[in-house]
C-alpha cells in the first residue's frame, strides 16, 4: 500500500504514540497528521508476538481512542484509508501504565446532581473550603472592595471609528472585569455569603445578557476575541454560583445567553477543526469552557446538546491535548503562556472528577510540568524565556504566573522546592488579577507529593525543546541560569522564529535574554518584524537574513545533554532552521563552579556568507578591547569572543535596527530599557564562533 504523506502544517498534531515508544497511559490514544481528502480512517491495533487484533474501528478524525485496559505487554497499530496507509508502529504497555479509561458524556451527566451549585463545588463542600482558604478569602474580600468601587463595565466600543477606547484596552478592561471583578463577587457570595457581592454579580450577569453575541462579544474574533473569550471562562462558574438569585425568568435569560455563548464555542472548535490543528492557542481554551457550560445548564437545555457539548471536550482531553505540553512537562510557547494556558481548563477537569472522580490530570505532562515552572518561573525571576512575554511582565499584565502556577501541580504532584515556590508566591499576593476560577479548588482526592520526582539543576523537555541549565535551583536569589530552545515545533504561532536561542539570568536578573515587546507598544510591525523574528534574539543572521516565522519545518534538533554535577551541556542541530547554511551547530557547557558558560557555534555554508553573531541585554554594554561587560546589580558578565576568522567587528544600539540596514523602530514606551549587540564576521564559508561568559549573581 502507498504511505499516507504525514506532511505537518505549523498547527498540526504531532503523530504518537511514537515508533517504539513504552507509554504511560493505558489505554494510549493514538494520533496522526490528517491526510488531505480523507473522511474516514480504519484503525487496527494488535498485541505482539501473536499479532491478535485487540482493537479496531472508523474514525472521521485523526486520533482513536482504545476504550478498554490492555493487558501489559507489546503492541502495534495501523491506519488506512483507500489504498493508503500509516504504517505499522509499536509500542509498549507496561504493568506501571496508569488506568486511563475516559468516561462518556452520559456517564458523567449521570452523576451531575439536579441542584446548584454544581460546578466544582457542591453546596456540601462549602465548610470545608471556607475552613482550609482563609487566607485565599482574605484576598477576596479585597477584591470584591475593589470591584464594588469600579462597577459595571459599558459595551466595548472600539470597533466604532469614534470608540472611546481601542480593543487593546477593552481586552484589559474586560479582563480585569470579568476574571477578577465578576468572579471574585461570585465567589465571596458562594463562600462568605456576601449579599453586596451577590448583587453586584447578579446585576454584571443581567447587564452581560444585553450584550451583543454577535458583536466585540463574540469569540469569533472579526473585532478580536479575547473579550468573548473572558465572557465564556467564567460566565458557567458564576451563573451556577450565582443560581438563586434570579427570578425564573431572569435564569431564562442567563441560560439562554450562556448557551448562545456556547454554542459559538461549538461552531468555533468544529469549523476550525481544532482536533487536526490544535496549534491554535485560543481555540486551544475551548472545549473546556463548552464543557462547563455543558455541565452547568445541563437540565435546562436539550440533554442531545449537552451530551454534544460534553463529549467533545471529554475527547479532546482524553486525546490530542495538550497540544503544547510535552509528555516531560514542557511548554513549547514558554512560561509567559504556560502561566495562563495550564490553567484555563482546570475548573473543567475539577467539574469532571468532583462529578465522577475521573481525572485528566493524570497525564504524564500535567504530573510533571512542576519541574517546568521550577526552571522557568522561579520567584523573582524578571524574564522568563521564551516566546511571546518573555520579557519583564510586571508592567505587560499584573496577572503573569496566573499569580502561581505551581499551584495546582506543586500541590499534586510536585517535588518540596515547587510547593515553596508556590508557597512564596501566594504569600506576596494582595488581590488577585486572574484566574480566580482555581484559586478556591477542591482537595485533591489522591495527592501523590514528590511524583514528578525530585528537583534537579538541570532541566530537558526533549518534546517541546526547552531546557534549563542553573547552579541551584532551589535558591533563586543566589542562582545562574542558563535557558535555551531547540524545538521540534518550528516557529508557529506565539512561539518566535528563534531556535538555538538562549538566555543568561543571575540572582533573578536578564544578563542575556530576548528583545522586543508586544505589538501594541510601537504598534504591530515591532512585533511581527522584530520580536517574533531571529533579528530580536540570542541567535545568527547569515547575510543579514534569519529563520523562517510560522514554519513547522524549521525545527532544531537536540543531538545531546547531559549533566555531570559541575558541566552541564547541551548540543543542537539548527540546520533544519538555517535553510541558507549547509550544516549548523550550537553547543552550550555550562561550568557551574566556575560560573562560566562557553557557546561554540560550527557553521558551513554552501557559498562566502557573512554571519553577524546577536546578543541582546538589558544591560548597557561596556566595551574594552574584545571584552563586553555587562552590569545589573547585583549580577554581572563577561563576554569575550574568538572565532576562526578573527575576534569580528563588534557593535551595539539601543535602537531596534537590523544589522542588515532593515527597518529601525523608535523606543517609544518600552517596558526596560534593551541593548542589542552584534559581531560581524568577514564572508566565508566555515566559521566557528567561540563565545565565553564568565557570570556573576554578585
Amino acid at each position: 500500500m502507498k504511505q499516507f504523506r504525514q506532511k505537518r502544517s505549523p498547527s498540526s498534531i504531532f503523530p504518537a504514540p511514537e515508533n517504539g515508544e513504552v507509554v504511560e497511559l493505558n489505554p494510549p490514544s493514538l494520533q496522526w497528521v490528517a491526510e488531505p481528502g480523507v473522511s474516514l480512517y480504519r484503525v487496527r491495533v494488535e498485541r505482539l508476538p501473536q499479532q491478535e487484533t485487540v482493537a479496531a474501528g472508523t474514525t472521521a478524525y485523526n486520533y482513536f481512542r482504545i476504550r478498554r485496559l490492555l493487558a501489559p505487554g507489546r503492541y502495534r497499530w495501523n491506519v488506512a484509508s483507500g489504498d493508503a496507509e500509516l504504517g505499522w508502529r509499536e509500542f509498549e504497555v507496561p504493568a506501571s501504565a496508569r488506568p486511563f479509561l475516559v468516561p462518556s458524556a452520559r456517564e458523567v451527566l449521570a452523576r451531575v446532581p439536579d441542584i446548584h451549585p454544581r460546578h466544582i463545588h457542591y453546596r456540601a463542600d462549602l465548610p470545608e473550603l471556607r475552613e482550609r482558604h482563609k487566607p485565599q478569602l482574605e484576598i477576596i474580600r479585597r477584591n470584591v472592595k475593589l470591584a464594588l468601587s469600579q462597577g459595571f463595565m459599558r459595551y466595548p466600543d472600539f470597533y466604532r471609528p469614534d470608540g472611546r477606547i481601542d480593543y487593546r484596552r477593552a481586552f484589559d478592561e474586560s479582563r480585569q472585569y470579568f476574571d477578577r471583578n465578576l468572579v471574585a463577587c461570585a465567589l465571596a457570595f458562594l463562600l462568605l455569603d456576601d449579599r453586596e457581592a451577590g448583587q453586584y454579580a447578579h446585576e454584571a450577569v443581567l447587564r452581560l445578557c444585553e450584550w451583543n453575541p454577535a458583536g466585540p462579544a463574540s469569540v469569533y474574533g472579526q473585532w478580536g476575541d479575547e473579550i468573548g473569550l473572558s465572557i465564556c471562562r467564567v460566565l458557567p462558574a458564576v451563573l451556577d454560583w450565582t443560581w438563586h438569585l434570579y427570578t425564573p425568568q431572569e435564569l431564562k435569560w442567563a441560560a439562554n445567553t450562556l448557551a448562545r455563548h456556547a454554542e459559538q464555542l461549538w461552531e468555533r472548535v468544529t469549523g476550525e477543526e481544532f482536533l487536526a490543528h490544535p496549534g491554535n492557542s485560543h481555540v486551544g481554551r475551548l472545549p473546556g469552557y463548552l464543557g462547563e457550560a455543558a455541565l452547568v445548564l445541563y437540565g435546562t437545555i436539550p440533554d442531545e446538546t449537552a451530551e454534544r457539548w460534553l463529549n467533545y471536550a471529554l475527547e479532546v482531553y482524553g486525546s490530542i491535548f495538550p497540544h503544547y505540553g510535552g509528555r516531560d512537562g514542557g511548554w513549547a510557547e514558554g512560561p509567559f503562556y504556560a502561566s495562563s494556558y495550564t490553567k484555563w481548563y482546570l475548573p473543567f477537569f475539577f467539574a469532571v472528577e468532583r462529578h465522577c472522580g475521573f481525572s485528566f490530570l493524570e497525564k504524564p505532562f500535567y504530573r510533571r510540568v512542576s519541574q517546568f515552572f521550577l526552571h522557568f518561573a522561579p520567584p523573582g525571576q524578571e524574564a522568563h524565556p521564551f516566546g511571546d512575554g518573555n520579557w519583564p511582565t510586571a508592567d505587560e499584565w499584573p496577572g503573569f504566573q496566573a499569580q502561581d502556577p505551581f499551584g495546582v501541580y506543586a500541590e499534586r504532584f510536585g517535588p518540596p522546592e515547587a510547593r515553596e515556590f508556590s508557597r512564596q508566591l501566594t504569600g506576596a499576593i494582595d488581590r488577585y488579577e486572574l484566574h480566580l476560577l482555581d484559586v478556591i479548588r477542591p482537595r485533591p482526592p489522591h495527592p501523590e507529593p514528590d511524583a514528578a520526582g525530585p528537583a534537579s539543576d538541570s532541566y530537558c523537555s526533549r518534546d517541546t525543546g526547552l531546557l534549563s541549565m542553573r547552579r541551584c535551583v532551589a535558591d533563586p536569589v543566589h542562582d545562574v541560569a542558563v535557558l535555551a530552545r531547540c524545538s521540534r515545533y518550528g516557529t508557529p504561532s506565539h512561539q518566535h522564529a528563534d531556535q538555538g536561542n538562549f538566555a543568561v539570568l543571575a540572582a533573578g536578573k536578564a544578563l542575556i535574554a530576548p528583545s522586543g515587546s508586544f505589538g501594541y507598544i510601537f504598534g504591530e510591525t515591532h512585533h511581527r518584524d522584530w520580536t517574533q523574528q531571529t533579528v530580536g534574539h540570542n541567535c545568527i543572521l547569515a547575510d543579514g537574513k534569519g529563520q523562517p516565522k510560522d514554519s513547522a519545518e524549521a525545527v532544531g534538533a537536540i543531538l545531546d545533554f547531559q549533566d555531570d554535577g559541575r558541566l552541564c551541556r547541551a548540543k543542537f542541530d539548527l540546520s533544519a532552521a538555517y535553510r541558507m547554511l549547509t550544516n549548523y551547530t550550537r553547543t552550550l557547557e555550562f561550568d557551574r563552579e566556575a560560573l562560566l558558560l562557553r557557546v561554540t557555534d560550527e557553521l558551513e555554508a554552501p557559498g562566502e556568507t557573512v554571519i553577524d553573531f546577536r546578543l541582546h541585554s538589558y544591560a548597557r554594554p561596556a566595551a574594552e578591547k574584545e571584552l563586553v561587560r555587562l552590569s545589573r546589580f547585583p549580577a554581572s558578565a563577561e563576554i569575550r569572543l574568538r572565532s576562526t576568522a578573527g575576534a569580528g567587528t563588534f557593535s551595539w544600539t539601543d535602537r531596534f535596527r537590523h544589522p542588515g540596514g532593515g527597518p529601525e523602530y523608535p523606543p517609544g514606551r518600552q517596558l526596560c530599557d534593551q541593548y542589542h549587540l552584534n559581531w560581524r564576521f568577514p564572508a566565508c564559508r566555515r566559521l566557528r564562533i567561540d563565545a565565553e561568559f564568565r557570570i556573576s549573581p554578585g
